[in-house]
């Protein structure tokens, strides 16, 4: 009785310590090394369909899933992985499982070492000996090191000393190898604020730029920067309405040119006589001033300011130029943008329209004031159907309605939606589409692989009850009710979930309901019927983990109920389990179940002998 006891009380002890095991080997047994630190936020076993599929190493897919700005720069075949690395697996050069020994396998074996022109911007000159980390610096959305967006122009690292004023093309007068090193007999002056014309064209640069050459900070705003005012001031500092920049003399005023200082003598002002404003002598400024509002009285309500010769410089007071009226039209209450820019004036402002309402009254509120609604008022309850919402004066289309606007509807894109051509939903004929989409269930669009295997789930949620938006092959399947625990975790699904002959002639995909879950089902027995044709049956877990087949340390005491002991210990198992045929028609097998345990069912009697003596 005692000894039973004993037995019973030493195997709930072993079952406990296996429950234990498991749990911890379930933690994390899949994984065959540490996360580096840019992934440890991933780290367990629950994430590795993070980045693998089933049956899969690496699912490069996962990998531009949350590098995205990457994989955008591949497609486009952008950079060093989108010339030299396009279409090669990503492991090949970030290995993972490393831990702290980082993800980077550079080509060469060293940063340093990378031919930088595989990325399509080779370096030259100073740029050779330029530290990595100098340019390198930046970071990605996701708060990491990035090598990514570098622009391959100067100023973005190098600070533009002329402010813009020469364009972005260093390269037009400086090389890669020394700043200072110019190259001035290409150099279009005209870049330059102050363009050379006349006789400045023959001027020695050191002229003007001095020995040491000055670049930077020289006065030339008005001719008396560098010429003497031989008028002493009196007829204002704007030379050249008088001379040229050819030649000092003759002086080319003329009392009906447009060269008149302060004010044009053009137009009405042509037949004024001089005396008429100049009251005080022709070199002396008239008493009233010379501004056009000295004399006349303003009549514009748009904040064009009291320079009226900006625009009417020859006292033309309608049918200006159109540029004079695109130079303007910022200052008024609509500001021209987009394609508006190039609208002829006349299609807005149109001549059949009374002169008093052409300009000032003009309706622009709204842009149905001047558009034809497209939609037929189909949007009339947003916003009176305003089309601002949706469109920009860049142009109709694309309109501004993206991905996150469609958060605003009835179907927020998500996932691979994201990615959907418009048209593959809204499927009415261009150039305009059907912005109502009645169905919106996945059936609807998505045909369904497993047939009626999950009517009850399409009634209940669809087929958002396993799968997402992101990917298809990335189900949200619950296994608790039958935990994949050891090498079962790691087995592909179809080894289990495959097509049955009654699924094929539906049509159907895999069978995902009705599988088996003893051991049976899925695994040949390889005992032939030992444990399971003859009591008391035991079923393969007896024996058997599903970490491996093979039995590590097996407990002969706990799991027969016989313990080895004395040369029991040391005898090999196959002299008592050996190999033999337990069924005529079967193949040879270890026999594991002994017909019985008794002495001399292995040994014989060396006693019979001296008892028939």
């Amino acid at each position: 009785m005692m000894r039973a006891h004993l037995r019973a009380i030493f195997g709930v002890l072993v079952a406990f310590l296996v429950m234990v095991s498991a749990g911890v080997a379930r933690a994390q047994f899949l994984s065959p090394g540490p996360l580096s630190k840019a992934h440890a936020s991933i780290e367990g076993d629950q994430h590795c369909n993070d980045c693998h599929s089933s049956g899969k190493r690496v699912d490069q897919g996962a990998c531009l899933k949350c590098h995205g700005d990457l994989g955008a720069r591949i497609a486009a075949g952008q950079g060093l992985h989108g010339r030299q690395f396009k279409g090669q697996a990503c492991e090949k050069c970030h290995a993972e499982h490393l831990g702290a020994k980082g993800l980077m396998r550079w080509p060469g074996g060293d940063p340093t070492k990378l031919d930088h022109a595989q990325t399509g911007w080779p370096l030259n000159g100073a740029h050779q000996n330029t530290a990595c980390n100098k340019c390198h610096n930046k970071s990605n959305a996701r708060g990491n090191p990035t090598f990514l967006g570098l622009a391959t122009s100067c100023t973005p690292c190098h600070k533009d000393q002329h402010q813009g004023h020469f364009g972005t093309k260093c390269l037009d007068c400086h090389n890669e190898t020394a700043w200072k090193e110019l190259n001035l007999k290409t150099f279009d002056h005209d870049l330059a604020k102050f363009p050379l014309r006349g006789a400045h064209q023959k001027v020695l640069c050191a002229k003007c730029h001095l020995e040491p050459p000055k670049y930077v900070g020289l006065k030339f705003a008005v001719c008396q920067d560098c010429h003497k005012d031989v008028h002493e001031g009196r007829l204002g500092a704007s030379c050249p309405d008088c001379h040229e920049d050819t030649k000092w003399k003759p002086v080319t005023f003329k009392h009906g040119g447009a060269k008149h200082p302060g004010t044009s003598l053009g137009g009405g002002h042509a037949p004024v006589a001089c005396r008429t404003c100049h009251d005080k002598g022709n070199l002396a400024i008239p008493s009233k001033g010379r501004e056009c509002a000295s004399c006349h009285r303003p009549i514009h309500k748009a904040p064009f300011g009291r320079a009226c010769a900006s625009c009417h410089a020859s006292i033309q007071w309608l049918g200006l130029a159109r540029s004079v009226g695109l130079a303007a039209h910022p200052r008024t209450e609509y500001p021209l943008t987009g394609k508006h820019e190039a609208t002829p004036c006349a299609g807005c402002h149109k001549p059949e329209i009374p002169r008093e309402a052409r300009y000032r009254k003009l309706a622009f509120g709204r842009c149905a004031d001047c558009h034809e609604d497209k939609h037929k008022g189909e949007f009339a309850k947003l916003d009176k159907g305003e089309c601002k919402a949706c469109h920009a004066t860049s142009g109709f289309s694309p309109t501004l309605f993206g991905v996150v606007a469609h958060t605003a509807t009835r179907f927020p894109l998500i996932g691979k939606h994201t990615a959907t051509p418009c048209s593959a939903c809204h499927k009415a004929p261009r150039p305009r589409m059907d912005l109502h989409v009645v169905k919106q269930a996945c059936a609807d669009c998505h045909e369904n692989p497993h047939g009626d295997q999950f009517a009850k789930e399409m009634a209940q949620g669809g087929c958002a009850q396993c799968h997402v938006s992101t990917g298809w092959k990335l189900p949200k399947i619950d296994h608790r009710i039958w935990p994949l625990t050891g090498v079962h975790a790691t087995a592909l699904c179809d080894s289990c979930h495959h097509p049955t002959a009654e699924d094929r002639k539906k049509g159907s995909g895999a069978s995902y309901r009705g599988v088996p879950r003893a051991c049976g089902g899925c695994h040949d027995d390889v005992h032939l019927g030992q444990f399971r044709l003859k009591a008391p049956v035991q079923e393969c877990d007896k024996c058997h983990t599903t970490k491996e087949f093979k039995i590590p340390g097996f407990d002969h005491v706990a799991l027969t109920g016989w313990a080895l002991t004395g040369k029991h210990a040391k005898t090999e198992c196959v002299k008592c389990h050996a190999l033999t045929t337990v069924r005529d028609e079967a193949k040879p097998t270890v026999r594991w179940r002994l017909s019985s345990n008794e002495c001399k069912f292995c040994h014989a009697n060396p006693h019979e002998t001296r008892a028939s003596l």
